[in-house]
């Protein structure tokens, strides 16, 4: 198939009914303008280079047609065929008109990109933030904007009716219901975005987790997941819906309960726990329902969103004391542990936080002496405080149950991927911790920024981002308040410890990889869940941290059901 190179300006070339691929501009050409290209109806290649104000007629077939980064004011069009567009970074405002067929257009371009879509399944991939124009008048068309990268887009939708779905982004985001008839599915809202709708509302309903509003004119909203949240429409804050009984975070509260108080120990322990506080009956039984949902939804967005609650798309970090858990405050990867007041230089040996004595080691440079401050200032009591508002008041260090009441802080230097690790020696005879140490690997923290109260860093190597000092600290003191508190904490399931442990801050923005690709496998899920296996022995193919991953997992599942 020959290349078709057209340099010249005010041009019509037309092709047959074959496959073409025709060239519009080059490299070290000067841009032609006002070019006509009619390709026929064969499965053809547009690959604009440079061309200026030019119409791209595809025609039928299955197409490609590429904007490329000095391709500007161009308009695309296709007539039936499943196409594929592509506007890469540097091309500028873009107008679309994809035609019947099943499309697919890619958004690398932060200019504006106009959209008419005709019938069948459109998606649009925003792999860049951008802005759209969409035109959904077609009669029959279906729509879906999937975003890539954390990229987001500024929509607005220009004309049209029927089926389409917006996602959030984890920006705060803005949704506009402006077109009467339309149904429209909102998929990731979260506690910060706001809803417009300009025709009148007629009422509301749920449907499962989802809130549906009806409104004027045969028009109809779907909400994902946001039954008995707070959702803010038009400027006004209500809630629709109600869980019947307990919020997914009350559920778990009483779970961590019952594992606090059970005289029993591992896996039998765990048991005891969900038996008493939901309608399972076991851990293996809620594994065999997790699994058998996997396998019936078949999809990862779907299933973390509607089985598990996990929603990956908004600003909150799935924390169980934020949105998605029920309650009415989003917890951001900023917000979730909180710091208030400045800074204060700490120069002793120790000191105690709400019944834990703080042992220090002798700072040897800055950043140690900068994170000893921070541990006396916010890290410690934030993120015991954090623990309690999780998990209820049978796990602090002032309960009188608790086992220990002291722990030492050590710097470390080594290649493990632990940013920190908190360390138990226990009773053989009774199981009780009686000693605890946190380790704080400084492989990760040399460059900790002493201004961010964070306690931010840039390290970002292979899989492993250290990100925010104060998140994995909240991690480290669920298992440090737990083994205190929890007689035989330490032979309970590795998936347990970590899931609860990132249950704390929330992991939906962290792990969401690692997530989706247990959530797409149900035998990697599966064996993720290992109840027998500690933490670093568990070995999933493709997964870095599955005992965390899947432990979260795990918890927000049962939470759900059990709420």
């Amino acid at each position: 198939m020959a290349v078709i190179v057209i340099a010249n300006s005010n041009t019509l070339v037309s092709g047959n009914d074959d496959s073409n691929e025709f060239q519009l501009g080059a490299p070290n050409v000067s841009s032609p303008q006002n070019v006509t290209i009619s390709a026929g109806n064969g499965n053809d290649t547009i690959n604009n280079y440079n061309g200026v104000k030019s119409l791209l007629d595809a025609g039928a077939g299955n197409n490609v047609i590429i904007n490329a980064d000095f391709a500007v004011d161009n308009t695309v069009l296709c007539s039936s065929g499943n196409d594929s567009i592509i506007n890469n970074p540097g091309a500028k405002n873009t107008y679309i008109a994809t035609g019947d067929g099943d499309d697919a257009i890619d958004i690398w371009s932060a200019d504006k990109t106009t959209i008419k879509f005709g019938r069948g399944s459109n998606l649009v991939r925003i792999c860049a933030d951008t802005k759209l124009m969409l035109n959904t008048a077609e009669s029959g068309d279906n729509y879906e904007l999937k975003y890539y990268n954390g990229a987001t887009a500024d929509v607005t939708l220009t004309n049209g009716a029927y089926n389409y779905t917006v996602r959030g982004s984890k920006d705060v985001n803005n949704f506009q219901y402006n077109i009467s008839q339309s149904n429209l599915i909102i998929v990731g809202y979260g506690g910060e975005d706001v809803l417009n709708i300009d025709r009148p509302i007629m009422n509301a309903s749920i449907d499962a987790d989802d809130v549906i509003i009806t409104v004027a004119d045969n028009g109809r909203i779907r909400i994902k997941n946001v039954k008995a949240h707070t959702i803010n429409i038009n400027g006004n804050s209500t809630i629709i819906g109600a869980y019947e009984g307990t919020t997914p975070q009350e559920a778990i509260k009483k779970f961590m309960s019952v594992l606090d108080k059970t005289k029993f120990k591992g896996l039998a322990a765990v048991d005891e726990a969900i038996k008493s506080s939901s309608r399972f009956s076991s851990a293996a039984e809620v594994i065999e329902n997790m699994i058998n949902d996997c396998k019936r939804v078949n999809n990862a967005d779907h299933f973390l969103r509607d089985c598990c609650g996990i929603i990956l798309d908004n600003a909150d970090t799935g924390a169980i004391t934020g949105w998605d858990a029920g309650t009415t405050k989003v917890k951001t990867a900023e917000s979730v542990v909180q710091e208030e007041g400045t800074i204060k230089q700490f120069s002793g040996s120790s000191f105690t936080v709400d019944g834990l004595t703080v042992n220090v080691p002798p700072p040897q440079n800055a950043t140690q002496q900068n994170i000893i401050n921070g541990l006396y200032t916010w890290w410690i009591k934030s993120a015991l405080d954090l623990v309690e508002q999780s998990y209820g008041s049978d796990y602090r260090f002032d309960n009188p149950n608790a086992s220990v009441r002291e722990i030492n802080v050590e710097f470390i230097s080594n290649d493990s991927s632990a940013l920190a690790l908190v360390g138990s020696t226990y009773s053989i005879a009774t199981g009780r911790a009686v000693e605890l140490t946190l380790r704080i690997n400084m492989k990760y923290y040399n460059d900790l920024k002493a201004d961010n109260v964070d306690g931010a860093t840039d390290f970002n190597q292979g899989n492993i981002r250290a990100g925010y000092l104060d998140r994995t600290l909240a991690h480290e003191f669920t298992h440090a308040v737990m083994a205190a508190n929890i007689d035989h904490f330490n032979d309970l399931p590795a998936w347990l410890k970590e899931g609860t442990a990132e249950m704390t801050h929330g992991i939906s923005d962290e792990r969401r990889t690692d997530m989706e690709k247990l959530a797409m496998s149900p035998e990697k899920l599966l064996q993720s869940l290992n109840p027998q296996a500690d933490a670093n022995r568990v070995v999933v193919n493709g997964v870095n941290a599955p005992s965390y991953a899947g432990g979260f997992m795990f918890l927000n599942y049962f939470a759900k059901h059990a709420s």
